[in-house]
């Protein structure tokens, strides 16, 4: 008996020893991940959609508002956006940290939430998969509302499935804020909260009539909180299916299509796996995909890869509920093939990040040019040089309504660039590399290339203009 008390205090002692080195383990992963994502906070280079966010909140609120209502984006990540520069300042820094806080949290409600509910081996391995997708580190600091799509979406995801657990009316309705931030975040992340909350309904309503009642209070908190946004929704949706940009099938949402079929066969082949936790996670994974695809198939062209990122917090959450049961040696194996992936993610996105071809490129340029010379373009290449150069005239020989965003650039039609610009002064053509040179230009001008720069995965020519 004594041996036996000896044993046991001593498995009392060690299961202490292992609780606290592996509670350590979680607040060191989620210090040097943050951490990550903070180094990739200082560079300067931004493309067309961050040149698009860092115009739109120069303007005051309601122009937020209605300029957005002719987008095809929700009003939240900006209108805080806004906020939170009004406080700290328009720089660049200032907007990548609003990002990147988007993505701490999302790591953070892996040693908080999911650890309290789950454990700490769930809450390591979900932080070390959240970093281990490119995807997700990359967006961590795009001036962007995906990181915090993310989170909303993770969160609510997790309340729906602790309230389905656990039954507390505290979870039905942080489940339903929680749906209201993502909807209002992005377009994408209210298809997620809609099939949340679509499943989270009809289980209930199969399993538990009494908790169906419930949900019901969720329900209506998110119909009368987006009910602000429903015709403006309806506006956007009408103009995009007409008008949207996307003209096919974007061959990277295939390959991450696939990718998540292949990873969801590996978790569910294992019997243990298929519970509700998994396949409610599974479902939301791949039914973002499986109907943007459908709907860009079928109808209408409208669905890229990186809008399937708002669900990766939820595709973190089914790799942890799917090894968490496993051997300790194959997890041991999971765990750092996870962190060597981590490293690979943070070296390759930094090296993206700060490519320094577009600074090269200011500093090249600036003996060149002037604060009269005449700024000329026929593609998205006006964002990004109207950020850096906003004291020059930029004329646009295109318009959408969304446009307003940019006060300094000057939509004019193709034929009128001629009378437009001063031939006292220097005439800037920039364009992508990809774009074929316009007719109006090349009947109009005599052309010199004279540089070129990469901007995000976009590459650009710079010509010279001279009137015929």
């Amino acid at each position: 008996m004594v041996k036996l008390s000896y044993k046991l205090r001593n498995g009392d002692i060690m299961m202490h020893k292992l609780k606290v080195r592996a509670n350590h383990t979680v607040y060191i992963i989620f210090a040097v991940l943050s951490l990550f994502s903070l180094t990739l906070i200082f560079n300067d280079n931004i493309w067309f959609d961050e040149a698009y966010t860092l115009s739109l909140i120069q303007h005051n609120y309601s122009d937020i508002i209605n300029i957005l209502k002719s987008d095809m984006h929700p009003p939240l990540y900006f209108l805080s956006l806004k906020t939170f520069c009004s406080i700290f300042g328009y720089s660049i820094t200032t907007t990548k940290i609003f990002s990147a806080i988007g993505y701490i949290a999302t790591l953070f409600l892996g040693c908080t939430i999911i650890k309290k509910h789950y454990g700490s081996k769930t809450s390591i391995i979900y932080m070390l998969t959240v970093g281990a997708v490119p995807m997700m580190l990359y967006f961590s600091v795009q001036q962007r509302s995906y990181s915090w799509s993310i989170f909303f979406v993770t969160l609510c995801f997790i309340e729906s499935l602790l309230f389905i657990a656990n039954k507390k009316f505290h979870h039905c309705i942080l489940f339903a804020i929680a749906g209201l931030g993502a909807a209002y975040n992005h377009i994408y992340a209210l298809l997620a909260v809609a099939i949340i909350f679509a499943f989270a309904n009809i289980y209930l309503l199969i399993k538990d009539r009494n908790l169906f009642k419930r949900v019901i209070i969720a329900d209506l908190i998110m119909v009368a909180g987006y009910s602000f946004w429903i015709i403006p929704l309806l506006n956007q949706t009408k103009s995009a299916s007409s008008n949207f940009w996307l003209s096919g099938v974007e061959p990277l949402s295939v390959i991450v299509f696939i990718s998540g079929i292949a990873v969801s066969a590996l978790v569910l082949m294992k019997k243990s796996n298929r519970k509700l936790c998994i396949i409610f996670a599974d479902v939301c994974v791949m039914g973002i995909q499986i109907i943007g695809l459908f709907v860009t198939v079928f109808i209408r062209p409208f669905y890229i890869a990186r809008y399937s990122v708002v669900i990766l917090g939820i595709f973190a959450i089914l790799v942890a509920f799917g090894v968490k049961d496993i051997k300790p040696k194959p997890s041991k194996v999971i765990c750092t093939l996870l962190c060597v992936l981590n490293i690979g993610c943070l070296v390759a996105t930094g090296l993206f990040e700060y490519n320094p071809s577009m600074t090269n490129f200011r500093e090249r340029f600036s003996s060149q040019q002037s604060e009269s010379d005449t700024f000329v373009y026929c593609d998205s290449a006006f964002g990004i040089m109207s950020y850096y150069y906003p004291n020059n005239t930029h004329l646009c020989t295109y318009k959408e309504n969304w446009f307003e965003a940019f006060e300094n650039v000057e939509c004019i039609n193709k034929n009128e660039i001629a009378d437009k610009v001063d031939p006292n002064h220097k005439i800037w053509f920039v364009k992508n590399e990809l774009t074929k040179m316009p007719k109006c230009i090349k009947s109009n001008f005599k052309y010199k290339k004279i540089d070129s720069f990469q901007c995000d995965f976009n590459k650009f020519d710079l010509y010279l203009l001279i009137l015929k």
